[in-house]
């Protein structure tokens, strides 16, 4: 048996070895292209300059002179939208970001805080002064009308073209009164705002794979939930704490968490309240580091996954109890945000 096991080892080792043969083999090829090449990726390090004049992708040129509103632009995937976004389609006009003091910091030390990850690194080299194209509004996606000024939403009301929006509590144990108020209340708040638009072409609203987990089969559609949104929030509006605690198992049904729950909601609101407007809702699956852009293997936490990866890697953890019939789905960042900026392109040319 043993001698088996040597020969199948030494039998991958000959496969692997003639795959990477076959591949310098391509890559040395004067027919071969680099893909980062061809993507214009090839500028790492160097400042870049674009005309005014040179077209780009149909989706840079979407972008082009528009203002993007996005929500959760402090979060891990908010980062890397950000970056992508500024480094990469060169005539953007504005990016807002919606931010809410924290820990006695103002929106704009929070800001100049995010810049100083060594994600933006590239972002600083390439486009010097990407700076200029940001513009925070102080804001909070659980506060009624997300907390903005007249002057600030006003602001949005007449220049933004685009929203992403990412905010929303990923916590699994949270509340179900400000899991309410972040993934539902603050969902129908965009919405209104939304409407307000003087030039929207797109709403991409950032929900989960995992949003109606009770299903087997999921395809791109909307599905109904258990309860209406309304009766929900009007029960945890209307309720204490100490009754919302007792009520939330038989309120979550076959939903295991307070996350997905509301993430399902919140796509019900869209379905009722969003007609009329350019939205898409986008399902992510669990997201992890970047795969490519701007740089490899970057991520800015240690949830779910990833937790379990650090702890297998530095020792901490030797066991660990799970089903191993069961698929997790998960996905790179960058590829993420990547399919969300083409999904605004979408909604856009599908409206």
């Amino acid at each position: 048996m043993a001698l088996d096991l040597y020969k199948k080892t030494i039998e991958q080792k000959s496969n692997y070895k003639a795959k990477v043969e076959i591949t310098s083999d391509i890559v040395n090829s004067k027919f071969y292209k680099d893909p980062l090449e061809l993507l214009g990726e090839r500028s790492f390090g160097k400042p870049r300059k674009v005309p005014v004049e040179e077209i780009g992708t149909p989706i840079q040129e979407f972008f082009r002179d528009g203002s993007v509103f996005i929500t959760g632009g402090t979060g891990f995937m908010g980062k890397v939208l950000i970056e992508k976004l500024l480094r990469s389609i060169p005539h953007l006009k504005r990016i807002y970001l919606l931010v809410r003091p924290k820990k006695g910091k103002d929106v704009q030390e929070r800001l100049e805080s995010i810049f100083t990850d060594r994600l933006y690194l590239r972002l600083k080299t390439e486009v010097p002064h990407f700076m200029n194209k940001v513009t925070t509004v102080t804001g909070d996606v659980s506060l009624p009308g997300l907390g903005l000024s007249q002057t600030d939403r006003a602001l949005l009301t007449q220049n933004v073209n685009i929203i992403f929006h990412g905010a929303a509590t990923v916590r699994f144990d949270e509340k179900i009164q400000l899991a309410v108020a972040i993934n539902v209340l603050g969902v129908r708040a965009m919405l209104q705002l939304a409407k307000e638009m003087q030039n929207l072409k797109a709403f991409v609203h950032v929900s989960t794979t995992f949003a109606h987990c009770p299903r087997k089969d999921v395809s791109e559609s909307f599905y109904p939930t258990p309860f209406k949104y309304d009766n929900i929030i009007n029960l945890v509006t209307t309720s204490d704490e100490e009754r919302l605690k007792q009520l939330t198992p038989s309120l979550l049904d076959k939903w295991p968490n307070t996350y997905t729950f509301t993430k399902a909601l919140a796509e019900d609101v869209i379905r009722v309240e969003g007609k009329g407007l350019p939205i898409s809702v986008y399902r992510p699956a669990v997201i992890v580091s970047t795969y490519r852009e701007p740089v490899r293997g970057w991520i800015d936490n240690v949830y779910g996954p990833v937790g379990l990866m650090v702890g297998i890697g530095t020792g901490v953890l030797h066991t660990y109890h799970y089903d191993a019939d069961s698929v997790t789905e998960m996905v790179p960042v960058d590829m993420v945000v990547n399919s969300m900026v083409a999904t605004a392109w979408y909604t856009a040319k599908s409206k």
